[in-house]
């Protein structure tokens, strides 16, 4: 038995019984409510997406790349498509943004321990072995022990796996923005296992730096938007203002928790500054952005010298080109891409520091920071 599901990226993913089961589980249901982006839909208001669309489609990406590398092992394709849709299972409410809260542990660790205690359970009534649902769980959160299950990780959480793919195409898409588009058809059909290593074929280098570039513009142009970054300090505010800050430490707790949950109590609460800075366009302004950390360490040094430290925001963000190795491939052969790619080679890693300040006060700050000496680098 399977299900389609109908999906704006793909057209259609098809489900089998046994995976519908986990989707249609209160667990990986409470995914529709925790929205892809965070608070980032108030900046861009068809950024409505959540994890569950998405995880559902790293499932279907996971697949084709599994196919595309040469893997004809049904059974363990099961497995690669579970860890695929698994991979978000732990994530907090406004995924990314409240993970800080969560303390030592990161989404991963959660998710690991729920796919090893109530999703494996379930799992095992279907037929799974616990050898399997341990594999499941090391290959959804980068916990492989050899090579070969390393592969497998890979498909999924590697720098262009099916996680990363899935999210930049989608984001773009939700966000009404043309970053995050490249020809991910001829990426995938170029996707081949040399050496034992996962690689794209030369023939398709434009389409892999088409996607690189993507994911780069899209860093700077959607994920470290100035008032998405804005927006993401005052939610973390008004969380711990009504909340605590420990309010996500309990892991059980988490798992029952929404974005719904959260943005329900503040609503009772229209006229605290939170509310509004959050969800009335009170937010601070941003008054200086350099490149510089430490341009940044000493405006900031000075202007706590002069102002009160709760009119002023500080945000620092940092995003490697590449966070880890991509392979090109031609005639059996292995090449870095930085080899091969005139493009790559020439980006920098994204490094933005900037200042925000209570809106009132935006133009009296950036007049002293000027006065100062600060200018900042675009």
């Amino acid at each position: 038995m399977f299900k389609d599901l109908s999906d704006p990226i793909y057209g259609f993913v098809r489900v089998e019984d046994h995976e519908l089961k986990v989707i249609d589980a209160i667990l990986f249901q409470r995914l529709r409510y925790i929205r892809q982006l965070g608070v980032a839909y108030l900046v861009f208001p068809s950024a409505q997406h959540t994890r569950f669309e998405h995880s559902v489609g790293v499932m279907e990406l996971s697949t084709r790349i599994y196919k595309s590398l040469g893997f004809k092992d049904d059974r363990l394709m099961r497995v690669v498509r579970l860890a695929g849709l698994l991979h978000d299972i732990g994530h907090p409410p406004f995924s990314h943004t409240t993970e800080v809260l969560l303390g030592s542990r990161g989404h991963e660790d959660i998710g690991y321990k729920v796919i090893m205690g109530q999703v494996g359970d379930m799992l095992k009534k279907e037929g799974f072995s616990w050898e399997e649902v341990q594999l499941i769980a090391k290959l959804a959160f980068k916990k492989a022990q050899d090579d070969s299950e390393k592969l497998l990780s890979n498909i999924i959480t590697g720098e262009f796996g099916a996680d990363r793919m899935d999210y930049l195409r989608r984001d773009a898409y939700f966000c009404g923005t043309s970053y995050g588009f490249f020809d991910y058809e001829r990426l995938l059909n170029h996707i081949e296992l040399v050496e034992g290593k996962k690689t794209v074929n030369l023939s398709a280098l434009r389409a892999l730096e088409s996607f690189i570039l993507g994911r780069y513009f899209m860093y700077l142009q959607v994920y470290f938007h100035k008032v998405v970054r804005i927006l993401n300090i005052h939610l973390l505010e008004m969380i711990e203002r009504f909340f605590g800050s420990d309010y996500f430490l309990n892991a059980e707790k988490l798992m029952t928790l929404t974005d719904g949950d959260i943005l329900s109590v503040a609503l009772k609460y229209p006229q605290d500054i939170h509310v509004k800075r959050l969800m009335g366009r009170e937010h601070f302004r941003e008054v200086f952005r350099t490149n510089s950390k430490e341009e940044f360490e000493r405006a900031k040094e000075d202007l706590l010298a002069v102002y009160d430290p709760q009119l002023v925001r500080f945000d620092s963000v940092s995003k490697k080109v590449l966070d880890e190795e991509i392979f090109v491939s031609e005639k059996g052969k292995v090449f870095p891409l930085k080899e091969v790619s005139e493009i790559f080679s020439s980006l920098k890693d994204i490094e933005i520091h900037r200042i925000y300040a209570e809106r009132s006060l935006k133009d009296d700050i950036k007049s002293y920071l000027a006065k100062r000496g600060y200018h900042g680098k675009p």
